[in-house]
């Protein structure tokens, strides 16, 4: 693809933009603002997938990696309740076992080749799966307890231990952070065409081998998808109690603010 034909793409964008001022959205601004962002981080991301695919060292690939998952977890905190602390180390706990369990799998099992080409867009993608999933967890989380918090108190009275008196608000919770996966999951071959499969069949891949590739990356990230989300639920639900398992009653106050 050439330089000019990308940019003529580009110009796609008047069309929304267009769209947001003429019926008053106000998300012109914040659409060209995060389209000049997305050319400026992926062009330094090029650059840089550049410099460590020259090198191939695995210890700078480990490291790269880790750094997505730093990235990916530090992305996780504005969602969470103001209650919840140290949100980063369970996200990142999350997000890294997630992440790197497949990973360590698929290599093992000779899927993909310990190279940066392979290695890192698969984590890369394990990695926003995992955030998508905790992001959603962590808000439905929040929700759930407000909503159930009469409930939850009444189940503590009677003696229930708070795992117990919130069971139902932690399985929403993970139910709803991994639907949207899943629905995707049921959609693909019907209504789309998975976003690897259709670069590896524009490449000139065949069907039948660009396929394989795409379902060992549903496998892949629908398993890092409900791994992150629950590990990071269960991390996090007993900060809704206090030292004494009693419920924080200021969440309320927060939500109704």
């Amino acid at each position: 693809m050439s330089t000019t034909a990308l940019c003529i793409s580009a110009m796609l964008l008047i069309i929304p933009i267009a769209i947001s001022i003429k019926e008053k959205l106000h998300i012109a601004k914040e659409l060209i603002v995060a389209s000049i962002r997305a050319v400026i981080q992926l062009v330094i991301l090029g650059f840089i997938l550049h410099f460590i695919f020259d090198l191939n060292s695995p210890w700078i690939l480990i490291l790269f990696v880790l750094v997505i998952i730093v990235n990916a977890s530090w992305n996780t905190i504005g969602r969470a309740s103001k209650i919840m602390h140290n949100v980063f180390w369970i996200s990142f706990i999350a997000i890294f076992i997630g992440t790197a369990l497949p990973l360590i799998v698929i290599v093992a099992a000779g899927a993909i080749k310990f190279t940066g080409n392979e290695l890192i867009p698969i984590a890369g993608m394990l990695a926003n799966n995992g955030l998508i999933a905790i992001n959603l967890a962590y808000q439905n989380l929040d929700r759930s307890f407000v909503r159930e918090y009469g409930t939850i108190e009444c189940k503590l009275s009677l003696g229930a231990s708070p795992k117990l008196a919130s069971k139902s608000a932690v399985q929403e919770s993970i139910k709803l952070a991994i639907v949207p996966t899943i629905d995707s999951v049921k959609t693909y071959g019907l209504v789309s065409i998975p976003g690897m499969m259709s670069g590896l069949i524009i490449s000139g891949v065949d069907p039948l081998q660009a396929i394989k590739f795409q379902l060992l990356v549903v496998f892949i990230h629908t398993t890092a998808t409900i791994m992150s989300a629950l590990i990071a639920t269960y991390l996090s639900y007993k900060q809704f109690f206090n030292n004494r398992d009693q419920l924080i009653g200021s969440m309320l106050d927060e939500n109704e603010e």
